[in-house]
Parts: structure tokens; C-alpha cells; sequence
């Protein structure tokens, strides 16, 4: 059942009275009894704080990472009980007597003396623009008149509250001793005019200022940063301070006023400011707990789908950079990229994430795959770290559970399984992306791409329908597909050729046996110097025994079974070109930029034919569509002979 109108007032008339009683009533509390009191409800505040209270440690971990995980939730819940006693200050601070008022502010003579400055001194008549962090003690801030009166008019932006007679005695409580406060509802007109007569304005400036700001750092993390308080203090050529006021111990604070350089630009002034605020963060364990740590400060990176596309916000990491004396930007944002099962399809998505490591230089790269890829990565500059799939068990999902821990921001799947779906939500990561296709659901995804019904599968490369997804949400533009560069190859006698004869997961994608043994008598009879490489894993051992079986093994070497992912990669390097089925072998090769011949029949080399730009050719059975279906039996050993000796006759030797 709705309330009224009349319901609602008398709810918040209500409220007030108890607001103000709970004023009274703190004001007149010892000190110790209420800083308990603060200590007891931070705790259980920050206990039941849910998605507030890892957001929170999250913030603390990317912002301390040096620190042990039982120092961040010591400030965490030091931080939560200093948001207690921040919230109970400006009620009670309204019924202080004037001795209590006198000892909240510590302010000493040299920031007096540059506050007279602006009274009566060379700095008279000069605006002046002050930013405020989230800290403590920032309602003490209202105090500074009183302490300070030389101080020019100051004008606060505050943001109303939506019932008047509560908003109405917030207002009177903090202008108490001469701040005028501007309700950010009516715009920044009074901010501009105040400016306009030399007179001074504070405001916040450490909140996420989403898509409207300009992408720079924050404890070397991107974040969004409003440029107002630049755009004023360049507009009317104020000075700009940056308050802090340092809690000393309950209801207490020193106070500072730094003032910051001449700037350049707008972004260059809330940049400065934020390098000062977290040089006091950073200081040591009393002043790490002053900031607001439970609100979303780098919350820019979900605000739409194209959150990621860089191009699209305003740029000022270099500039920041500059600043800061980095030479590049700390990759500090945590992407972790769930990688298909199969190693064609992990090929097939190399060239997507070398996109992402272009555009995103600030995007520190966590590759979570099955532990037999892990040396392919650890040769390609595409990620920062690798994650090994555990053992299926018991214990699988509580691996994962367990990296929680590691707080990433953002979690990317190239699978489509719900047991990857779990695996991402259980490490509480807060955005989990993925394609979702017609027909299909994957409910624990938080930003789903739905695949366009129109998007025909079996007509595009697997790669490319990734790289939909992938622009949508702003990651990457285009694509580089060019293979890694190759090495000179050594000066041989005899031409090499590798040949994969099985296939990982469907026999009916294998080229029959007696082909490959007609292949390699036709090949040994037409170049006779050549060198034959059979490749494969242990189980296409018993493959590969029954294609050499009979040739001379100074001709062949069969190498199945006997090398790693490093050593077959090397392998394949060194060939002069590859004969192979649609396996992850051809997509290797392809990567690598040699040569490939591809026998296809069942399957669709349109989706998952190799797809960097090197030599190939795809050879499928006579009238088979371009998109596959036909036995690969039809693929006649004389079309692939002409094919390979394209590669091992000639110039190419």
C-alpha cells in the first residue's frame, strides 16, 4: 500500500527529531563512549557490508598490494568505524559548545599566515577554487570560517537532499559560520559568479566522474576524473588548494591547505590533486583509513558497454604519465580471460587478445586455461600472468573460489559452458562478459552479448563473431592478423615438410591412412631429398607408427608423442610447410607464418580455417560447398601432392 504525501512529511519530521536528538545526545557523550560506540557499529557495519564490503578490500588490495591481507581488512574496518564518526559529527557538532568547537581544528601559524594573504595581503581579491577529498573529517570543513576569518566567502557545492525540512536544517548546520552552500540541482551559475568576484569555492572532486570525465590515474589505476574544478580555476585564473584535514584522534583533525601549481590544463589540476591526496593515503596506516574506501571510485569501467573503448574518453594517461615521471602506464586494471578448451580454438583467439593488449596499456592480462597451453603463452606477449585449470575433483570449484582473493575487475570468456559461468562467478568477479547465442542462457554472466540472429555461424570465422562480441563491448577496433615474425631459416640440404596425421577430437576429420602413406611414397618419389616430420600427441602414436611403417627412417622421422607444445611449435617453425587435418597443429603452423596445406571435408574451413596471413590452401573434395560436409576421403592425394610441392621445389629451397 503507497503512503501519502502527508505520511511521507510526517515520516521525516520524525526523522529530524531524532536527528537532532541523536545530536544532542552525542555532543553530550564522553568522548571514549562514543568513539566505542563508533568502533562497535564500524564492525558490524563492516561485517554486513556484502558487495559494499569487497568492493571495499578490493579497492584496498589494488591500492596497497604490498600489504598483508590482515593489515588491508585492519584499515578496512578502521575505515568503516571512521565513517560512523563521520556521520555522527555534523549532528553533533551543531549542539558543541564553543570550547569543543575550538579544539576540533588544529590549524597552525604558517597556513594562517597564507590565509591573510587572500585578506589583506598580495593574494587579496584573487579567487580561489579548494577541493575537498571524501575523508572523515570533510564535514569539519564547515569549521574553517570560524578558525580562519580572514578567509574569503566561501561558496560550498553540495548535493541537496530530496526532503526539504531535513535538507533545510543540513544546510543551516553547515553555514553556520559563514560557508554559502550551492546546491548542485541549480547547476554551477553561483560557482562561476562567486569565482567571477574574487571570492572562493570548495568542492569535492574524488568521486567517479563516469563517462564525463577524462580517463587518467588514481593509485595507478584508470579512473575517471571530473575536470570542473580545472575548467574553473583556468576560466577565472584561481588559485587552487587542495584541504586536508587529517584526523588526529576522535572529532579531531589537523589541517592543511596545499596548494597546488600552475597548470597547464584542466585535467592537470584534479590530476595533481589526486597524485597529493594519495601521497597521503599512502603515508602509513593512520591516514590509509581516512578515505572512503566503500564507495566505487574506479566504477567508470561498468558504466555502459563500451566502458573499455578508450578511444572514446578523453585520454590523459600520457599526460599523467608525464606528470608522474612513469615512462609507461602501470597495468593495474585486472582482465582475466577464461581460454577455450581446444588448442585451435585457443589460436584462433590470439589475435583478439593481442587487440586487447594494444588498445588497453593499462590492463594487466590474467590467461585462465588448461595448464598444457601455458608455454605457448608464456612465448607470446598477450598476457601478464596464467592461471592452470586444476584437476577435476572435488576440490575444482573451491580453486577457484579461493581466487576471490585476487579481486580481478573483469572477467572474459571465451567459452560457452556453464561450468566456466560458475568458475567466473565464483571468484566474485563483478563483471563476468560472454556470448550468449539464440535459444541459449547464461544467467550468472552480469554483461551478456547476444549473438544478432542474423549473424550466420556457419558463413563467419570463428575469430571474427569473438571480435563482435568483443567490439561491442569496446575492447577491440580491428584486428592485426599477421603471423609472429619469423627467423631466418638455417641453411639446410633438404627441405622439410611436417605432417599431422590425427586429430584431437573427431576421427571422421582425418585423412585416411592409406592417403597419407600414398603422399608420402608420391612426395619421396618426386623429391627425393626431402624430410618428412610426423607430428602428433602420444595417442596419435599409433597413427603415425602405420604411416611410417615400411619407409626408410632416414626419410621419416616420427616424432608423435616425443614433444612439448614448445618443442612442436619450434618444429613447425622450421618447416618448410605443413600437411595437415583441421587439428590445432594447422593453426599453430599458421601462427607461426609457414606454409599450410589443410585437408578439410566434415568441417567448415569458412569458421575455422586458419586465420592469420600467411601462405595456405585449403583443399576440400570435389563440389564440396565452400562451408564443408563432404568425407575427406574425397580429397585426392594427387591435389594435395601439387599443393605441397608448391613449398619444397624451387625458389622457396
Amino acid at each position: 500500500m503507497l503512503r501519502s504525501p502527508r505520511s511521507f512529511i510526517q515520516y521525516f519530521i520524525v526523522a529530524l527529531f531524532f536527528i537532532k536528538l541523536l545530536g544532542r545526545v552525542s555532543a553530550a557523550s564522553p568522548v571514549w563512549l562514543m568513539r566505542a560506540l563508533c568502533v562497535v557499529l564500524g564492525r558490524v557495519i563492516g561485517l554486513c557490508a556484502g558487495a559494499r564490503r569487497h568492493m571495499a578490500l578490493k579497492n584496498l588490495h589494488h591500492a596497497f598490494p604490498d600489504q598483508s591481507e590482515q593489515w588491508r581488512r585492519k584499515v578496512y574496518y578502521e575505515a568503516c568505524a571512521r565513517i560512523i564518526e563521520m556521520a555522527l559529527f555534523m549532528p553533533a557538532s551543531r549542539y558543541f559548545s564553543q570550547q569543543r568547537l575550538d579544539e576540533v581544528l588544529d590549524v597552525d601559524d604558517l597556513m594562517r599566515a597564507s590565509i591573510d594573504r587572500y585578506a589583506s595581503g598580495d593574494r587579496k581579491g584573487r579567487p580561489i577554487v579548494v577541493l575537498l577529498p571524501h575523508m572523515t573529517m570533510s564535514e569539519a570543513a564547515s569549521l574553517v570560517p570560524h578558525y580562519l576569518p580572514g578567509l574569503p566567502t566561501m561558496h560550498v557545492v553540495f548535493r541537496p537532499l530530496n526532503q526539504p525540512k531535513l535538507n533545510q536544517w543540513v544546510e543551516e548546520t553547515r553555514a553556520r559560520f559563514g560557508n554559502r552552500q550551492l546546491s548542485r540541482r541549480n547547476g554551477y551559475h553561483g560557482a562561476m559568479a562567486a569565482l567571477r568576484r574574487g571570492e572562493g569555492v570548495a568542492l569535492l572532486f574524488d568521486q567517479d566522474a563516469s563517462r564525463r570525465g577524462a580517463t587518467s590515474l588514481f593509485m595507478g589505476r584508470a579512473a575517471s576524473l571530473t575536470d570542473l574544478p580545472g575548467l574553473m580555476a583556468l576560466r577565472f585564473d584561481a588559485d587552487v588548494h587542495l584541504l586536508l584535514l587529517e584526523r588526529t584522534q576522535f572529532w579531531q583533525a589537523k589541517m592543511s591547505l596545499q596548494q597546488l601549481p600552475k597548470c597547464e590544463t584542466s585535467t592537470e589540476v584534479v590530476i595533481r590533486a589526486h597524485n597529493l591526496l594519495e601521497q597521503y593515503l599512502r603515508r602509513d596506516s593512520h591516514t590509509a583509513p581516512d578515505w572512503l574506501w566503500l564507495h566505487n571510485r574506479w566504477g567508470h569501467q561498468s558504466s555502459s558497454h563500451k566502458r573499455f573503448k578508450l578511444a572514446t574518453k578523453r585520454m590523459e594517461l600520457a599526460q599523467t604519465n608525464v606528470i608522474n615521471g612513469d615512462a609507461k602506464t602501470p597495468r593495474k586494471t585486472r582482465l582475466w580471460v577464461r581460454m577455450p578448451n581446444w588448442l585451435g580454438d585457443v589460436v584462433m583467439a590470439l589475435p583478439l587478445l593481442r587487440a586487447i593488449r594494444q588498445g588497453r596499456p593499462d590492463f594487466e592480462i590474467t590467461l585462465v586455461g588448461k595448464a598444457a597451453f601455458q608455454p605457448l603463452f608464456d612465448c607470446l606477449d598477450v598476457g601478464d600472468r596464467f592461471i592452470p585449470l586444476p584437476n577435476k575433483g572435488r576440490g575444482y570449484f573451491k580453486y577457484f573460489y579461493q581466487l576471490r582473493r585476487d579481486y580481478p575487475d573483469t572477467y572474459l570468456s571465451f567459452t560457452n559452458s556453464a561450468r566456466s559461468d560458475l568458475e567466473a562467478f565464483l571468484t566474485r568477479c563483478p563483471q563476468r562478459m560472454g556470448m550468449v547465442r539464440p535459444g541459449k542462457k547464461r544467467k550468472l554472466l552480469t554483461d551478456s552479448y547476444f549473438l544478432p540472429e542474423h549473424i550466420d555461424e556457419t558463413t563467419q570465422h570463428q575469430t571474427h563473431v569473438w571480435e563482435l562480441m568483443l567490439q561491442s563491448y569496446g575492447l577491440v577496433e580491428s584486428l592485426d592478423t599477421a603471423p609472429l615474425p619469423r627467423e631466418e631459416k638455417p641453411v639446410r640440404a633438404r627441405p622439410q615438410v611436417a605432417m599431422i596425421c590425427g586429430t584431437e577430437n573427431a576421427p571422421e576429420k582425418r585423412w585416411p591412412m592409406s592417403h597419407w602413406r600414398a603422399l608420402i611414397e608420391q612426395l619421396l618419389a618426386a623429391v627425393p631429398e626431402i624430410e618428412i616430420l610426423l607430428f602428433g600427441t602420444p595417442a596419435d602414436r599409433v597413427i603415425t607408427d602405420q604411416v611410417a611403417d615400411g619407409f626408410p627412417p632416414e626419410a621419416i622421422r616420427n616424432l608423435a608423442g616425443e614433444t612439448n607444445l614448445a618443442q612442436f611449435c619450434d618444429g613447425l617453425k622450421q618447416c618448410n610447410a605443413v600437411v595437415c587435418n583441421d587439428t590445432g597443429g594447422m593453426h599453430l603452423a599458421n601462427m607461426m607464418g609457414t606454409p599450410v596445406v589443410v585437408v578439410f571435408g566434415p568441417t567448415n574451413p569458412v569458421r575455422t580455417g586458419p586465420i592469420f596471413d600467411a601462405p595456405k590452401q585449403i583443399l576440400q573434395p570435389e563440389g564440396c560447398p565452400a562451408t564443408g560436409g563432404l568425407p575427406i576421403e574425397g580429397v585426392a592425394v594427387e591435389r594435395v601432392l601439387a599443393a605441397v610441392r608448391d613449398y619444397v621445389e624451387g625458389p622457396q629451397l
